[in-house]
C-alpha cells in the first residue's frame, strides 16, 4: 500500500509530499469513513490485536491522532476498564479513547466473562457520547461474540515480519471479521481463513507527550509488581534466612517485570544488581512461579 503523508493545516489534515506522520492509503480510506459516520452521530469500536510489544499501541495512537486531528492527551489513554470508564465520563462527546491490554478483560476465564459484560455496558456510554473506542489486546479470539462480531467495525492484527521488524497489519472488515471469529476459533485461534482483506503497514508514531505518559505508567506498574512480589510469598518466607528472602523477592520481581517488557538490563537496574545476577534471578523467579513451591534448600545464587 502507498503511504499518504499528512500535515495539520488550520485543524485539517492535508496531504503533503513528506512529513513525519503518515498512514497507508487503504487504512486512511477506512478512517475517513469513520469520520463520516461519526459526523452522523454514530460511534465506532476498533479492535487491534497482536502479541505483546508487537506495535498495537503505536497503530492505535496513529489512528486516534488522525481522527482527533492531533487533539489528544493522557486522558485519551486507559490501561484498563475501570480507568477507561472514569476517563470517558470526563471526556467531551466525540472523543477518542485507547484502552490498552493491561486489564482483567483478557486474563482468566472468570474475570474475562465478568469484565467483558462491563465493557458492553460501557459501550452504551460510548454510543451516547458519539466516541471512537480503540481496544488493544493480545488476541481477538479472547473477546466474546458481542464485542468481536456485533459491536466492532473492523479488526487490525499486527505482527512482525520475518526479521522481527514491527510495522505490519492485516485488516478484516465487518463481514470477514465475523467469519474469521467463527472459523478461527475452530482452528485454534488461526488468522489464516478467511484471508485478510488487505496487508498494510504502519509507522512508529507516538504523540509528543507519550514518553512522559509511558514513564508514569511504568512507575505505577512497577509499584504494583513490587507490592505483589512482597505479598505473594509472605507465608512461605517463614523459617528462611534474610538472605534467602531477599534473593527470592528479587527473583519474583525480575520474573514479573518480563510481562511489562523490561529487559534484563532494566531488571538489573531495578534490583540494583549486575546483568548476570538479574538473569539468574529471573530464571529462579520463573521457576518459583511455575512450580508454586518454595525451593528448599535454596540453591546458591550469586549476589
Amino acid at each position: 500500500m502507498s503511504r499518504v503523508y499528512l500535515s495539520l493545516v488550520n485543524d485539517e489534515w492535508k496531504e503533503v509530499e513528506h512529513s513525519d506522520f503518515w498512514i497507508d492509503r487503504y487504512l486512511l480510506k477506512k478512517l475517513r469513513n469513520i469520520e463520516m459516520i461519526q459526523g452522523k452521530g454514530w460511534d465506532a469500536v476498533i479492535i487491534i490485536d497482536g502479541k505483546e510489544r508487537s506495535g498495537k499501541s503505536k497503530l492505535g495512537m496513529t489512528i486516534a491522532w488522525y481522527l482527533s486531528k492531533g487533539k489528544m492527551d493522557v486522558n485519551n489513554f486507559a490501561k484498563g476498564l475501570k480507568e477507561a470508564a472514569k476517563k470517558i465520563s470526563i471526556l467531551p462527546d466525540g472523543s477518542k479513547m485507547i484502552m490498552d491490554e493491561g486489564s482483567t478483560i483478557f486474563s482468566s476465564k472468570e474475570s474475562r466473562t465478568y469484565a467483558q459484560k462491563r465493557l458492553i455496558e460501557l459501550f452504551d456510554v460510548v454510543g451516547q457520547k458519539n466516541m471512537v473506542f480503540i481496544i488493544c489486546l493480545p488476541c481477538f479470539f479472547d473477546l466474546n461474540k458481542t464485542i468481536a462480531v456485533r459491536r466492532s467495525l473492523f479488526l487490525l492484527h499486527v505482527y512482525p515480519d520475518k526479521k522481527y521488524d514491527r510495522g505490519q497489519y492485516a485488516f478484516w472488515g465487518e463481514r470477514n471479521k465475523k467469519n474469521l471469529y467463527i472459523v478461527g476459533k475452530k482452528n485454534f485461534d488461526s488468522y489464516s481463513r478467511p484471508r485478510a482483506e488487505i496487508i498494510g503497514e504502519f509507522s512508529n508514531f507516538e504523540p509528543p507527550f507519550y514518553q512522559k505518559y509511558l514513564i508514569e505508567v511504568k512507575k505505577e506498574t512497577l509499584e504494583k509488581v513490587l507490592d505483589g512480589a512482597m505479598h505473594d510469598k509472605r507465608d512461605k518466607y517463614l523459617g528462611k534466612t534474610p538472605e534467602q528472602i531477599v534473593i527470592e523477592t528479587e527473583a519474583l520481581i525480575c520474573a514479573r517485570l518480563i510481562k511489562f517488557g523490561l529487559t534484563e538490563e532494566q531488571q538489573a537496574e531495578v534490583i540494583g544488581k549486575s546483568h548476570g545476577t538479574a538473569h539468574e534471578r529471573k530464571v529462579l523467579g520463573l521457576n518459583l512461579i511455575k512450580n508454586s513451591v518454595e525451593m528448599a534448600p535454596l540453591s546458591p545464587v550469586s549476589q
